[in-house]
């Protein structure tokens, strides 16, 4: 008996051995790096167009990185943003009915000393507020239309983030209408090092501003969290309105009571800032081997290096292939 328990245990040791071998053989052997290319229809596209890549061969575990804040390879293990030379900004708006409903005002404001509760209308009207409506232009009337790029690197106050806030006041005593209706689509704060890198620093209108309605006590609930879906832009768009008389939760609002509301901004954080490591988007691995095409969509104008990195999924050593696309995207 202990003759044949010792035979079988070598013939477990030697297949064991031998699968070892074979897992090695396979696995760790000699290899090459990825070999694989990438290629688009063209190199400039539009912003919101889609960008299809066309992948051709075995890019083991493939990774993108955009070129974006976020996803830029250069800054896979960066842990600060210098401080910026300057800060710009620019919006995406249309303001309908400005002309003829001048009862209603609507301001662009920006604070550094704003450090409390977004929703809290007591605590964001006790911030300083500075006015910049005028800096970036006339606001068109009938259609989206981008402002002009203002400088705004004379707010900044070191040491402290950038607030900014849309202001909307409705005075029945000032003027005739009941209102004018700002639709903001896109709020762009861009941070500009001296090396002439810039970095987007961007706040969320689909989920973020809308949430945080600061209104004053006779404002109409219903038409401060306001928002709606553009089919057209493929985007949400934040639109200020003035009240519609309702009876909300027991509380009555008329269309011919003074109030006042604001939506504030996230941080935007524009001097020395520690920031996490960008990070790829991750194309493949061993549960989805390999894919022929990959498309993307840019929201903002700029020359992208695009790279997709292949590696060589073996334990021991990882081998990579980088090949870049330099994407231009414009308005």
């Amino acid at each position: 008996m202990k003759k044949i328990l010792y035979t079988i245990l070598g013939l477990t040791l030697f297949v064991s051995c031998n699968r070892e071998a074979i897992l090695e053989e396979v696995t760790w052997g000699d290899k090459v790096a990825p070999q694989f290319e990438v290629s688009t229809a063209k190199d400039t596209y539009k912003i919101g167009e889609k960008v299809t890549f066309t992948i051709d061969g075995d890019a083991g575990m493939l990774d993108f990185w955009s070129g974006e804040v976020g996803n830029d390879y250069e800054y896979r293990e960066r842990r600060f943003m210098p401080a910026p030379d300057e800060i710009l900004m620019q919006l995406k708006i249309r303001h309908q009915y400005k002309d003829t409903r001048t009862a209603s005002t609507f301001q662009v404001l920006v604070s550094t000393d704003f450090d409390g509760d977004r929703s809290s209308f007591e605590q964001v009207d006790a911030a300083t507020w500075t006015d910049i409506t005028d800096r970036l232009g006339a606001f068109n009337d009938a259609t989206q239309t981008n402002t002009e790029k203002i400088n705004i690197t004379d707010l900044r106050e070191e040491g402290k983030p950038l607030y900014v806030a849309f202001k909307y006041v409705f005075d029945p005593d000032r003027g005739t209408g009941t209102g004018s209706w700002p639709q903001i689509q896109n709020v762009w704060i861009e941070a500009v090092t001296d090396d002439g890198n810039s970095f987007f620093l961007n706040g969320d209108l689909t989920s973020d501003f809308p949430r945080y309605a600061a209104v004053s006590v006779h404002k109409n609930p219903i038409r401060s969290l306001n928002r709606y879906y553009d089919p057209d832009q493929s985007s949400n768009i934040l639109v200020i309105q003035p009240n519609a008389t309702a009876t909300v939760d027991g509380v009555s609002y008329t269309t011919t009571t003074y109030t006042e509301e604001y939506f504030v901004s996230v941080p935007y954080h524009v001097g020395e800032t520690e920031l996490e490591p960008d990070k790829p988007i991750i194309l493949t691995n061993h549960s989805r081997p390999t894919i022929a095409t990959f498309s993307y969509t840019f929201t903002q104008p700029g020359v992208y290096k695009v790279k997709f990195i292949g590696t060589d999924p073996s334990v021991k050593e990882h081998k990579e292939t980088i090949k870049e696309l330099e994407i231009t995207v414009t308005e």
